[in-house]
């Protein structure tokens, strides 16, 4: 026997009594299809990321149960045919939930740190109208052009003198680009 969750969306059309009726049948269906349930959490209405089939808001219930593999085809069929479920998602396995009750997973903080207070501060200092903002935004630069494009070569002719040769320009050309004259010519 498998180990299955399944979290389920049930129509908010469906008043407390008929909820619960709606979950009892489920967990039947479970049952009758060889499964043992294991747990039954109802969250309760919960506002749904867009809407589905017009409904803005639904009844979510997560149940853990095992069952044969040959029971998930008939169970999902009979839930896709229930006009009383919304969505459903059934996943083979049982993934723990390391979180607090209000869903937030204490696997959030993947580096190390909470860069929710670093995004506040950074959207705090947009707000007070950062003047690199602003310069962006007019298409204006700190540096005329020419000294922008000639600002990496500089560094880099500062860092070692095999760099400094290797950009410094070309003495023979002039300032308009073409070769300069020669005594062959």
């Amino acid at each position: 026997m498998n180990e299955y969750e399944m979290m389920t969306v049930f129509h908010p059309r469906m008043n407390a009594d008929e909820t619960t009726a709606a979950v009892t049948s489920l967990e039947e269906q479970i049952v009758a299809n060889g499964g043992e349930l294991l747990s039954t959490d109802n969250w309760g209405r919960r506002r749904l990321a867009y809407p589905i089939d017009g409904a803005v808001d639904g009844t979510y219930v997560l149940m853990t149960f095992k069952m044969p593999a040959q029971g998930a085809a008939p169970l999902e069929r009979w839930i896709r045919l229930s006009e009383s479920t919304l969505r459903h998602l059934l996943i083979r396995g049982i993934i723990p939930f390391e979180g607090d009750r209000h869903g937030r997973d204490d696997r959030d903080d993947r580096y190390g740190r909470d860069d929710r207070d670093d995004r506040d501060d950074r959207d705090r200092d947009d707000r007070d109208g950062g003047d690199d903002r602003d310069a962006r935004d007019s298409g204006e630069s700190e540096q005329p052009r020419s000294e922008a494009s000639a600002a990496p070569a500089a560094a880099v002719a500062e860092s070692t003198p095999e760099a400094a040769a290797d950009a410094a320009p070309d003495e023979s050309s002039d300032e308009g680009g073409e070769a300069a004259p020669t005594d062959e010519d």
